[in-house]
Protein backbone atom coordinates (compact mmCIF):
# COMPACT_ATOMS: atom_id res chain seq x y z
CA UNK A 1 0.00 0.00 0.00
CA UNK A 2 2.64 2.64 0.43
CA UNK A 3 4.48 1.78 -2.61
CA UNK A 4 0.44 2.48 -4.05
CA UNK A 5 0.40 5.65 -1.91
CA UNK A 6 4.04 7.25 -3.31
CA UNK A 7 3.01 6.47 -7.11
CA UNK A 8 0.12 8.52 -6.26
CA UNK A 9 1.97 11.21 -4.56
CA UNK A 10 -0.15 11.27 -1.17
CA UNK A 11 0.76 10.77 2.47
CA UNK A 12 -0.75 7.96 4.25
CA UNK A 13 -1.92 10.22 6.73
CA UNK A 14 -3.86 12.46 3.93
CA UNK A 15 -5.28 9.11 2.00
CA UNK A 16 -6.59 7.31 5.47
CA UNK A 17 -8.61 11.41 6.27
CA UNK A 18 -9.88 11.13 2.68
CA UNK A 19 -11.06 7.56 2.99
CA UNK A 20 -13.00 8.35 6.25
CA UNK A 21 -14.44 11.42 4.99
CA UNK A 22 -15.76 9.05 2.13
CA UNK A 23 -16.36 6.56 4.70
CA UNK A 24 -19.37 9.44 6.01
CA UNK A 25 -19.84 10.81 3.07
CA UNK A 26 -21.38 8.02 1.58
CA UNK A 27 -23.44 6.94 4.90
CA UNK A 28 -25.08 10.55 4.23
CA UNK A 29 -25.60 9.43 0.74
CA UNK A 30 -27.02 6.69 1.19
CA UNK A 31 -29.38 7.36 4.31
CA UNK A 32 -30.85 10.92 2.70
CA UNK A 33 -30.57 10.45 -0.82
CA UNK A 34 -27.75 13.11 -1.48
CA UNK A 35 -25.02 14.48 0.68
CA UNK A 36 -21.69 12.40 -0.36
CA UNK A 37 -20.25 15.70 -2.20
CA UNK A 38 -21.69 18.27 0.45
CA UNK A 39 -19.77 17.04 3.33
CA UNK A 40 -17.18 15.84 1.36
CA UNK A 41 -16.06 18.38 -0.88
CA UNK A 42 -14.69 20.52 1.55
CA UNK A 43 -12.95 18.61 3.90
CA UNK A 44 -10.78 17.29 0.45
CA UNK A 45 -10.19 20.60 -0.95
CA UNK A 46 -8.23 21.03 2.18
CA UNK A 47 -6.65 17.67 2.70
CA UNK A 48 -5.94 17.16 -0.70
CA UNK A 49 -7.01 19.91 -3.56
CA UNK A 50 -6.29 17.11 -6.78
CA UNK A 51 -9.31 15.29 -5.64
CA UNK A 52 -11.90 17.66 -6.47
CA UNK A 53 -13.73 17.30 -8.25
CA UNK A 54 -12.85 14.51 -10.47
CA UNK A 55 -12.75 12.20 -7.32
CA UNK A 56 -16.25 13.02 -6.01
CA UNK A 57 -18.09 12.73 -9.62
CA UNK A 58 -16.58 9.31 -9.79
CA UNK A 59 -17.68 8.20 -6.43
CA UNK A 60 -21.24 10.41 -6.74
CA UNK A 61 -22.10 8.43 -10.12
CA UNK A 62 -20.96 5.10 -8.01
CA UNK A 63 -23.26 5.75 -5.23
CA UNK A 64 -25.98 6.55 -7.16
CA UNK A 65 -25.64 3.16 -9.33
CA UNK A 66 -26.27 1.38 -6.05
CA UNK A 67 -29.06 3.44 -4.78
CA UNK A 68 -31.00 3.12 -8.41
CA UNK A 69 -31.32 0.16 -7.91
CA UNK A 70 -33.74 0.12 -4.83
CA UNK A 71 -36.03 2.99 -6.38
CA UNK A 72 -35.96 2.29 -9.65
CA UNK A 73 -39.73 1.89 -9.81
CA UNK A 74 -40.26 5.37 -8.59
CA UNK A 75 -38.10 7.00 -11.15
CA UNK A 76 -40.06 9.36 -13.54
CA UNK A 77 -37.52 11.92 -15.18
CA UNK A 78 -39.91 13.62 -17.78
CA UNK A 79 -40.97 16.14 -15.59
CA UNK A 80 -37.09 16.79 -15.02
CA UNK A 81 -36.31 16.72 -18.41
CA UNK A 82 -35.79 20.70 -18.63
CA UNK A 83 -33.37 20.39 -16.09
CA UNK A 84 -30.80 17.95 -17.84
CA UNK A 85 -30.72 20.34 -20.67
CA UNK A 86 -29.69 23.42 -18.64
CA UNK A 87 -26.98 21.06 -17.76
CA UNK A 88 -24.81 21.10 -20.40
CA UNK A 89 -24.35 25.59 -20.35
CA UNK A 90 -24.19 24.99 -16.57
CA UNK A 91 -21.50 22.22 -17.31
CA UNK A 92 -19.30 24.69 -19.78
CA UNK A 93 -19.17 27.52 -17.34
CA UNK A 94 -18.51 25.31 -14.74
CA UNK A 95 -15.21 24.29 -16.26
CA UNK A 96 -14.56 27.73 -17.69
CA UNK A 97 -14.42 28.76 -13.48
CA UNK A 98 -12.05 25.47 -12.64
CA UNK A 99 -9.59 26.76 -15.64
CA UNK A 100 -9.89 30.61 -14.78
CA UNK A 101 -10.31 31.09 -11.55
CA UNK A 102 -7.62 31.16 -8.79
CA UNK A 103 -7.43 28.09 -6.11
CA UNK A 104 -8.41 30.91 -3.57
CA UNK A 105 -11.54 31.94 -5.64
CA UNK A 106 -12.45 28.27 -5.83
CA UNK A 107 -12.30 27.71 -2.28
CA UNK A 108 -14.92 30.26 -1.36
CA UNK A 109 -16.88 28.88 -4.15
CA UNK A 110 -16.94 25.96 -3.24
CA UNK A 111 -17.74 26.98 0.61
CA UNK A 112 -20.31 29.14 -0.85
CA UNK A 113 -22.18 26.04 -2.83
CA UNK A 114 -22.01 24.16 0.49
CA UNK A 115 -23.60 26.26 2.81
CA UNK A 116 -26.08 26.89 -0.07
CA UNK A 117 -26.82 23.19 0.07
CA UNK A 118 -27.64 23.73 3.89
CA UNK A 119 -30.16 25.98 3.92
CA UNK A 120 -31.89 24.43 1.09
CA UNK A 121 -32.26 21.98 3.34
CA UNK A 122 -32.63 23.28 6.24
CA UNK A 123 -35.31 25.65 5.07
CA UNK A 124 -37.13 23.54 2.21
CA UNK A 125 -37.78 26.50 0.19
CA UNK A 126 -40.94 26.15 -1.67
CA UNK A 127 -40.08 27.54 -5.58
CA UNK A 128 -42.84 27.09 -8.76
CA UNK A 129 -41.93 24.00 -11.11
CA UNK A 130 -42.06 24.88 -14.44
CA UNK A 131 -40.18 24.93 -17.61
CA UNK A 132 -38.10 28.25 -16.20
CA UNK A 133 -37.08 27.00 -13.18
CA UNK A 134 -36.11 23.36 -13.87
CA UNK A 135 -33.77 25.14 -16.89
CA UNK A 136 -32.69 27.58 -14.52
CA UNK A 137 -32.19 24.87 -11.78
CA UNK A 138 -30.08 22.88 -14.54
CA UNK A 139 -27.77 25.37 -15.22
CA UNK A 140 -27.10 26.37 -11.35
CA UNK A 141 -26.80 22.60 -10.78
CA UNK A 142 -24.05 22.27 -14.07
CA UNK A 143 -22.05 25.33 -12.30
CA UNK A 144 -21.94 23.32 -8.67
CA UNK A 145 -21.55 19.68 -10.21
CA UNK A 146 -18.56 20.64 -12.27
CA UNK A 147 -16.67 22.93 -9.73
CA UNK A 148 -17.53 21.23 -6.49
CA UNK A 149 -19.43 17.95 -7.53
CA UNK A 150 -22.14 19.16 -5.38
CA UNK A 151 -25.05 19.25 -8.30
CA UNK A 152 -28.27 18.04 -5.89
CA UNK A 153 -29.13 21.26 -3.89
CA UNK A 154 -30.94 23.05 -7.27
CA UNK A 155 -32.66 20.12 -7.97
CA UNK A 156 -33.59 18.84 -4.64
CA UNK A 157 -34.81 22.95 -4.38
CA UNK A 158 -37.62 21.52 -6.66
CA UNK A 159 -38.36 17.94 -5.45
CA UNK A 160 -39.36 18.94 -1.95
CA UNK A 161 -42.94 18.11 -3.10
CA UNK A 162 -42.11 14.82 -4.27
CA UNK A 163 -42.39 11.61 -1.81
CA UNK A 164 -39.29 10.65 0.08
CA UNK A 165 -38.33 7.24 -2.18
CA UNK A 166 -39.22 9.34 -5.12
CA UNK A 167 -37.06 11.92 -4.82
CA UNK A 168 -34.40 9.25 -3.77
CA UNK A 169 -34.98 7.83 -6.61
CA UNK A 170 -34.94 10.62 -9.44
CA UNK A 171 -32.20 12.31 -7.77
CA UNK A 172 -30.25 9.04 -8.66
CA UNK A 173 -31.15 8.86 -12.13
CA UNK A 174 -30.45 12.06 -12.27
CA UNK A 175 -26.95 12.20 -10.85
CA UNK A 176 -26.35 8.99 -12.93
CA UNK A 177 -26.74 11.11 -16.42
CA UNK A 178 -25.47 14.47 -15.23
CA UNK A 179 -22.34 12.74 -13.56
CA UNK A 180 -21.66 11.27 -16.80
CA UNK A 181 -22.02 14.30 -18.51
CA UNK A 182 -19.59 16.12 -16.37
CA UNK A 183 -16.99 13.47 -16.66
CA UNK A 184 -17.56 14.34 -20.77
CA UNK A 185 -16.84 17.55 -20.26
CA UNK A 186 -13.75 17.33 -17.55
CA UNK A 187 -12.59 14.64 -19.80
CA UNK A 188 -12.33 16.97 -22.97
CA UNK A 189 -11.03 19.66 -20.72
CA UNK A 190 -8.07 18.01 -19.75
CA UNK A 191 -9.02 17.75 -16.26
CA UNK A 192 -8.97 14.17 -15.80
CA UNK A 193 -5.79 11.38 -15.56
CA UNK A 194 -4.18 8.15 -15.17
CA UNK A 195 -3.84 9.23 -11.59
CA UNK A 196 -7.64 10.07 -10.70
CA UNK A 197 -8.44 7.00 -11.62
CA UNK A 198 -5.41 5.20 -9.10
CA UNK A 199 -6.76 7.35 -6.72
CA UNK A 200 -10.41 6.16 -6.96
CA UNK A 201 -9.37 2.50 -7.37
CA UNK A 202 -8.05 2.64 -3.95
CA UNK A 203 -10.72 4.80 -2.08
CA UNK A 204 -13.58 3.39 -3.10
CA UNK A 205 -13.45 0.13 -0.61
CA UNK A 206 -14.17 3.39 1.51
CA UNK A 207 -17.54 4.59 -0.54
CA UNK A 208 -18.41 0.95 -0.63
CA UNK A 209 -17.87 0.64 3.68
CA UNK A 210 -20.10 3.88 3.91
CA UNK A 211 -23.07 2.59 1.61
CA UNK A 212 -22.57 -0.70 3.57
CA UNK A 213 -23.13 0.99 6.88
CA UNK A 214 -25.75 2.74 5.87
CA UNK A 215 -27.48 -0.54 4.45
CA UNK A 216 -27.55 -2.08 7.79
CA UNK A 217 -27.78 0.82 10.45
CA UNK A 218 -29.28 4.10 8.91
CA UNK A 219 -32.66 2.54 9.37
CA UNK A 220 -32.50 2.61 13.10
CA UNK A 221 -31.02 6.11 13.30
CA UNK A 222 -33.30 9.40 14.09
CA UNK A 223 -33.75 11.22 10.44
CA UNK A 224 -33.40 14.47 11.70
CA UNK A 225 -30.73 13.64 13.85
CA UNK A 226 -28.62 12.28 11.09
CA UNK A 227 -29.88 15.24 9.23
CA UNK A 228 -28.54 17.78 11.73
CA UNK A 229 -24.92 15.92 12.18
CA UNK A 230 -24.37 16.18 8.49
CA UNK A 231 -25.32 19.63 8.16
CA UNK A 232 -23.73 21.06 11.13
CA UNK A 233 -20.40 18.62 9.69
CA UNK A 234 -21.18 20.83 6.51
CA UNK A 235 -21.80 24.48 7.63
CA UNK A 236 -18.56 23.63 9.66
CA UNK A 237 -16.03 22.58 7.09
CA UNK A 238 -17.21 25.33 4.54
CA UNK A 239 -16.93 28.05 7.03
CA UNK A 240 -13.25 26.50 7.75
CA UNK A 241 -12.62 27.55 3.57
CA UNK A 242 -13.87 30.53 4.55
CA UNK A 243 -11.88 31.54 7.12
Amino acid sequence: MHSILMWLDMAPGTWLSAASVLVVGAFVQRATGFGLAVVSAPLLLMLEPRLVPVILVLFGLTVSLMMVRHYRHEVSLGPISMALVGRVPGNVLGVWLLLAAPMAVMEKLIAAIVLFAVLVTLFRFRLPVNRATLFSAGVLSGVFGTVASIGGPPIVLLMHGLPPDRMRGNLAAFFILTSTLTLLTLALAGQISAWHFGVAATLLPAVLLGNALANRIASRLDRRWLQGVSLSLCALSALGLLL
